[in-house]
């Protein structure tokens, strides 16, 4: 019997209450997705206290008392090697049982994974997920986009040559050093949009060979698992309506994702700050809704920010529903007539496709997970040339969407279709026939 193994550090949480990001999501929605027959078993290894499906075998490493979303950078650096050194045994403690030839290692995610050279070296094959590329996500949150993520990587190298890696603070090594393993030691490479592949070939391509690394990656779009709004959702979306003083002239914006640096809502509050003081927005009844919860690491320091922020607004108001369950998430898109999302960066932008999936239109940041999924009619991008003018352009992109309420809906309807063509069961799925398809 074939074994796929899949390994994710954020897995066998409870997700309707824990915000840990969209890769945590797609790992658990891949495990719903994934139904084992006589000819092969799921197993999973995370670091959660409750198995993520009742289909698979589930064995939880690493486990912590405190909150995952409570770690600053050195914690979870010194969690991600924990889960690391305890998965790594695990597998290879069962090497007669978990023979490589019938066990497929699906590796959900980058930092957070197992010792992929040693997996390699006993023989096993890997096919990595990559919900983010954490050397340019480390670039532009931590280095402001001073160098290209390219240039990072060839640095890296040449460290590495000359032994140098080893004296480097260990975070670096988590962020360049694995990814650097990951290339290397994958049969197969899973991105979620054909920009997040381009720059693996340009960081990667001169030194693993172009040709070869381009073949083993595979761009898989997560698409929407997302229900339809029934007649409860109505009820309290009416609710909400009276409470929140929504009347029909009313533009409801609304910007959903774990609250933390590359998700940008200060450059969209600072864009509605712009709008006040130009007396653009005189006489327009506005509410922003900036739903989700701090994230691990500067979730909270990000937060007092982002309120500080909303509280200088004079004319717009602005709620902080905090983190949404599926149908909380679903009664508050109802309300919404535009989604917002002002990233900084976005590997993919699995809650911009839940607001098409909802018949909204998107204003969004011209990140590169968000271009392969949103179609010109459906919405709008805006290109960051730099920080300092990003409030500027979004405001002007805002208001010319907002003026529009005509428009608007019929952007949502093209929105609609889209995602309804983006079923998150196809992803499920490629991945899950790629990943066996390495067995031969």
């Amino acid at each position: 019997m074939r074994n796929l193994l899949l390994v994710g550090s954020h897995l066998g949480y409870p997700m309707d209450r824990t915000p840990l990001g969209g890769g945590a999501m797609v790992g658990l929605q891949l495990v719903r997705h994934w139904t084992p027959d006589a000819t092969w078993r799921l197993l999973v290894l995370g670091s959660g206290p409750q198995p993520p499906s009742p289909s698979c075998q589930y064995v939880r490493l690493a486990g912590r008392e405190e909150a995952l979303v409570e770690l600053g950078e050195m914690a979870y650096a010194r969690f991600c090697r924990d889960f690391e050194a305890r998965t790594t045994a695990w597998i290879l403690e069962r090497r007669s049982e978990l023979k490589p030839a019938d066990t497929a290692i699906v590796v959900n995610d980058i930092s957070e994974g197992p010792d992929l050279a040693a997996l390699s070296g006993a023989g096993y094959r890997i096919l990595s997920i990559w919900h983010v590329d954490v050397v340019d996500y480390f670039n532009k949150l931590y280095l402001h986009r001073l160098v290209a993520p390219e240039r990072l990587t060839r640095l890296h190298e040449r460290l590495r040559a000359a032994g140098v890696e080893r004296i480097l603070p260990d975070v670096l090594s988590l962020v360049f050093g694995k990814q650097r393993e990951t290339v290397s030691r994958s049969t197969r490479i899973v991105v979620p949009s054909s920009a997040m592949a381009e720059m693996i070939l340009r960081c990667y391509g001169g030194l693993e060979g172009g040709a070869d690394l381009r073949r083993r990656i595979a761009v898989v779009p997560w698409g929407v698992w997302a229900e339809d709004a029934g007649p409860a959702d109505q009820n309290r979306a009416d609710e909400l309506r009276e409470y929140h003083e929504i009347g029909p002239d009313t533009v409801v914006l609304m910007t959903l994702s774990r609250i933390s640096p590359e998700k940008g809502i200060h450059l969209l509050l600072e864009a509605l700050r712009l709008l006040e003081a130009s007396g653009r927005l005189d006489g327009r009844d506005v509410r922003l809704f900036v739903c989700g919860e701090p994230a691990f690491m500067m979730g909270q320091a990000y937060l007092k920010k982002v309120r500080a922020a909303a509280a200088r607004l004079k004319k717009v108001k602005v709620v902080f529903p905090g983190y949404l369950d599926g149908e909380s998430k679903r009664v508050y898109l109802s309300l919404a007539d535009l989604f917002v999302s002002p990233s900084v960066h976005e590997s993919y932008g699995l809650n911009v496709v839940e607001a098409m999936h909802a018949g909204l239109p998107v204003l969004a940041s011209d990140h590169y997970g968000v271009r392969d999924m949103l179609p010109p009619d459906a919405g709008r991008l805006v290109h960051y040339p730099s920080p300092k003018k990003a409030p500027g352009l979004l405001a002007e992109a805002l208001l010319g969407m907002i003026s529009d309420r005509e428009t608007l809906k019929t952007m949502g309807a093209a929105a609609r279709a889209a995602a309804a063509a983006m079923p998150f069961s196809a992803a499920a799925e490629a991945v899950r026939v790629a990943a066996l398809g390495m067995l031969g």
